[in-house]
């Protein structure tokens, strides 16, 4: 058995936001390989106790530490970015610090905010191959962000953020022995920096729907799933509303909004009620899943994949969105869904589509057999077998 040490800056449950979704997937998959012992560490997503410190995986124990605590000014005059400061705290030191004392095969830093500790894990790392996560190719994406603010203020901390992450990213990049990304657009950007850049698209771990039929009983109303806990996800939000509502109003569509969104932002648009509705986290999407005649995947900031794609391909839903948010999917993919280029023409597909039952029937069941061809759990287990099980020998050379 290779034993594997998995460094998750936030550990990926509850499986609430997409970088939960993503690392679960690929920690369920490798742990279905059976030949692989893992060990995962890192800081709750709440200060509920893990009561499954397997994470219901087989060979997999979880090392877990309490959340960070926020800290403001200090973390601007880190060299870290914030997260990555935050996220390295002294209870995951102390963990890491017991468990580098063992012999590992792999080492993984799973997403870049996991990496606070870097120094500690290249001194400790013995002879272990090191494999890099990446959630979002950071350096090419965060300055991207920041530019989209306007609070000149808010912008320039956003900016020196972006510059850190582009730094520790590459620290990474150098220290890898292998790297995991979920896009080939992602990909490309890697491949300039390093060898041995591996695309592992997002696997599926939730249930899939029977066939259905939209009919005109199904409410005119989309739906939009996310995580609006990220300051991008946020802007995104803002930008979406504001484009897309008038039209909808207009064309009495309504859009539900799945999901956690800070009270100020619900505050901001509540006038747009009961075109625009807010319902928070819920434990089960399936009512908002059946009365809705499309998800939306219209985000402009973030860049990678949108797991939400998935949600929605796998309980037969139709997608329209942009084709910029669409990273990770395919052509043939893409035929099956409403997209545009900007939101005004994505307002414009979504009234001239929403009433097109034939349509919107037809590519809900395209898409269901694509997705499944392409994100089930067989498929990913067999991408992280290439990646942690080829022979020893071959992870060494990569880095001599």
């Amino acid at each position: 058995m290779k034993k594997v040490l998995w460094i998750s800056g936030r550990l990926p449950t509850p499986l609430f936001s997409g970088d939960a979704l993503y690392s679960a997937g690929l920690l369920k998959a490798l742990s279905m390989t059976n030949e692989v012992a893992l060990s995962v560490v890192g800081t709750r997503r709440s200060h509920q106790p893990i009561t499954d410190h397997g994470l219901g995986l087989p060979n997999t124990i979880c090392i877990d530490a309490p959340p960070f605590r926020t800290s403001g000014l200090l973390s601007l005059l880190s060299p870290l970015p914030r997260d990555a400061y935050n996220l390295g705290t002294p209870e995951v030191e102390q963990a890491l610090e017991r468990l580098l004392k063992e012999p590992w095969d792999w080492i993984v830093i799973d997403h870049a905010y996991s990496s606070g500790l870097l120094s500690l894990i290249l001194r400790g790392r013995r002879n272990a191959s090191i494999c890099y996560v990446a959630h979002n190719a950071e350096g090419k994406i965060r300055p991207q962000i920041a530019s989209n603010f306007d609070n000149s203020l808010r912008k320039v901390v956003m900016r020196l953020d972006a510059e850190k992450y582009r730094r520790l990213e590459n620290r990474i990049l150098r220290a890898a022995d292998a790297i995991i990304c979920i896009t080939d657009t992602d990909a490309s950007y890697f491949r300039s920096l390093a060898a041995h850049v591996h695309v592992v698209p997002p696997i599926y771990l939730g249930q899939t729907s029977a066939p259905r039929i939209i009919d005109a009983n199904c409410p005119r109303s989309l739906l939009l799933l996310g995580s609006f806990d990220w300051i991008a996800k946020q802007k995104n939000l803002e930008l979406i509303v504001d484009a897309l509502l008038p039209v909808l109003k207009l064309h009495w569509i309504t859009l539900n909004v799945v999901g956690t969104v800070p009270q100020t932002i619900v505050d901001q648009y509540v006038h747009h009620r009961p075109n625009l509705i807010f319902h928070g986290r819920v434990a089960d999407i399936s009512t908002y899943l059946l009365s809705s005649r499309g998800g939306m995947v219209p985000d402009l900031l973030g860049g990678g994949f949108k797991l939400k794609v998935m949600d929605y391909a796998f309980e037969r839903l139709p997608i329209f969105g942009l084709k910029e948010a669409l990273a990770g999917t395919t052509p043939e993919e893409q035929s099956a869904m409403f997209l545009a280029d900007n939101l005004d023409d994505l307002a414009t597909t979504i009234v001239r589509n929403i009433d097109n039952l034939d349509a919107l029937n037809r590519n809900q069941e395209t898409l269901f057999k694509l997705f499944s061809d392409r994100f089930g759990l067989a498929a990913g287990v067999q991408r992280l077998r290439e990646v942690f099980l080829q022979p020893a020998d071959t992870a060494l050379d990569a880095r001599q």
